[in-house]
């Protein structure tokens, strides 16, 4: 029997499962084209000029460059020298993170991982939804878990990442690095919502 990692098995899933809403938005798009098709139809049939009507169709969808690697939603460990923050929403992106990193405070880095984890499972889902709300931009569940789950892969660099800022840990090291891949999550959710397309007449 032929084995498959399980990463290799997780990513191949995620890939199915944004597949399958790729193909649920163009089930929606060809209906919307057929409804026209049927009043075009009608106009003709009417002898009515229709009216001069600027339809323009946009997939809120992520871009996918390239199927090979995973989609990165953001999450870049080597920020610009005034902020170590996220603001520019960003897909298939590099990540680069020396590996001493994964040598340093190998326990601190299980406690922070797991923490950081147990927010992603919970948390991070009402804070998504905050950001939908806030810009009026509602995800469907499958969308949601996709974003989390991308998400999730990429949170071990950013651990690593905050662990060189702190190469001698104090008392508060940890809950710091928490909230600072807190705040680097949310700001990525914000970010990823707020550059999607949106219609003309929205704001």
């Amino acid at each position: 029997m032929h084995y498959m990692d399980p990463d290799m098995l997780r990513y191949m899933k995620q890939v199915n499962d944004y597949l399958q809403y790729l193909n649920q938005q163009i089930q929606q798009l060809n209906s919307k084209i057929q409804e026209m098709d049927k009043e075009i139809d009608e106009l003709k049939k009417n002898n009515i000029q229709p009216p001069v009507i600027r339809n323009e169709y946009r997939f809120d969808l992520l871009k996918v460059e390239k199927l090979e690697g995973t989609l990165n939603i953001g999450l870049n460990p080597t920020p610009s020298s005034t902020d170590s923050s996220i603001e520019e929403f960003s897909v298939g992106q590099s990540l680069h993170t020396p590996s001493v990193a994964a040598q340093q405070n190998p326990q601190m880095f299980h406690c922070i991982q797991e923490q950081v984890k147990d927010y992603l499972n919970s948390d991070a889902y009402r804070a998504l939804e905050v950001f939908e709300h806030q810009y009026q931009y509602p995800l469907d569940e499958p969308y949601r878990k996709f974003i989390v789950e991308d998400v999730k892969k990429q949170i071990d660099q950013r651990i690593r990442y905050y662990l060189l800022k702190h190469p001698e840990p104090a008392e508060n090291t940890q809950e710091s690095i928490i909230e600072e891949v807190k705040r680097d999550i949310e700001k990525t959710f914000e970010a990823f919502i707020r550059n999607l397309p949106r219609k003309e007449n929205e704001n």
